[in-house]
């Protein structure tokens, strides 16, 4: 039986203590949400986190998700890995020909509404293959027009290889009835300049990326700077999170398979809530 209970915060006029059992070294600044200063970090408090830390999956917070046959690929656990050294590896792989992919989530074992969703991420370098960081709603109104009622689908960050005209990297959000989500969708490629360093992609080095959820907006960030704000598709439902690199039908055409194995690499995923915010639920 599983048991479902809202985490305690700690008073907003107090500075909230990390987790315990997050590793040792981890400086204090990195404690503080992205985008918020060191006089309102007291506000937040971190709720949920993984620092992907042994040698195997934590599945009392991740599922393997929507394993088997995804258009022209197939989604398998072997696609999932930790190094033992603090990284998750969520890889591309060529099995007999067939193209391995790799996702999980948190449904069912983590949902928030609102709050400050992050992950620091090192994307793969080529094309023909995109990796996500994502969230789609828990329990909404599959009918519903508005996304306060359907939930949304949060697109944190998407990178879809270098060497494209464009940054490669987006953050976009869809909602209403399934059928509609093509319609109701904003978003686009977002300018890292004065983010990145002359010539420097977003592939090359790991990059913190993050959502600000409130009931009024989206606010997307790459370490920490604003790269979009949106008012339209906000949800209002609880959301869980997902990590996957996929080889969509659309793109796999591109990727250059004697370069398989590649991954995308996870050093940690974090959620703070505010105080007056306190939605997050842990299911056991």
């Amino acid at each position: 039986m599983s048991l479902t209970g809202l985490l305690s915060f700690a008073p907003k006029s107090e500075s909230a203590e990390p987790p315990p059992e997050i590793a040792a070294g981890v400086s204090e600044s990195e404690l503080i949400p992205p985008g918020v200063s060191a006089a309102d970090a007291g506000q937040w408090r971190m709720v949920w986190h993984d620092e992907f830390d042994g040698t195997t999956l934590d599945e009392t917070k991740w599922s393997y998700r929507s394993l088997g046959k995804r258009e022209n690929a197939v989604i398998s656990k072997d696609c999932i890995s930790l190094d033992g050294h603090g990284l998750l590896h969520v890889w591309v792989k060529d099995k007999d020909g067939v193209l391995q992919n790799g996702m999980i989530g948190t449904q069912k074992k983590f949902e928030a509404t609102y709050g400050i969703m992050a992950a620091r991420i090192k994307f793969p370098r080529q094309q023909g293959q995109h990796g996500s960081f994502w969230m789609q709603p828990g329990k909404a109104e599959k009918d519903a027009s508005d996304a306060a009622r359907s939930g949304a689908e949060v697109d944190v960050v998407e990178w879809f290889g270098a060497d494209r005209k464009d940054s490669s990297t987006a953050s976009n959000v869809y909602w209403g009835k399934p059928e509609d989500r093509k319609k109701n969708r904003i978003g686009h490629m977002v300018d890292l300049h004065g983010i990145l360093k002359p010539g420097e992609l977003t592939s090359d080095d790991f990059h913190v990326f993050s959502v600000e959820w409130s009931p009024e907006s989206y606010i997307f960030r790459v370490d920490g700077h604003e790269t979009m704000r949106v008012t339209e598709g906000v949800s209002h439902q609880p959301e869980y999170l997902i990590l996957s690199l996929f080889t969509a039908d659309w793109e796999a055409g591109r990727l250059d398979r004697s370069k398989l194995p590649n991954s995308m690499d996870v050093d940690w995923v974090r959620v703070w809530q505010k105080a007056e915010e306190s939605t997050a639920s842990i299911q056991r």
